[in-house]
């Protein structure tokens, strides 16, 4: 059987329609892991600043003690 015009240009959307859905898969698995490193870089930064406040907040102790 003889293919028609018709016949190739669906083909031709399917192929078009299954690498979009391949470049959604695999664009959503980026997404997914920028936001999982994002949260582990704020999750840094809450420690970091904590630190720095206990380290604020301890060397202002001393220095208040020794007036």
């Amino acid at each position: 059987m003889k293919q028609t015009e018709y016949d190739i240009l669906l083909a031709g959307e399917r192929r078009i329609l299954d690498a979009i859905e391949q470049l959604e898969t695999e664009y959503k698995f980026h997404l997914i892991a920028m936001k999982e490193e994002l949260a582990r870089v704020r999750e840094a930064l809450t420690k970091s600043s904590m630190s720095v406040v206990h380290v604020s907040d301890n060397v202002n102790g001393k220095l208040n003690s020794n007036k």
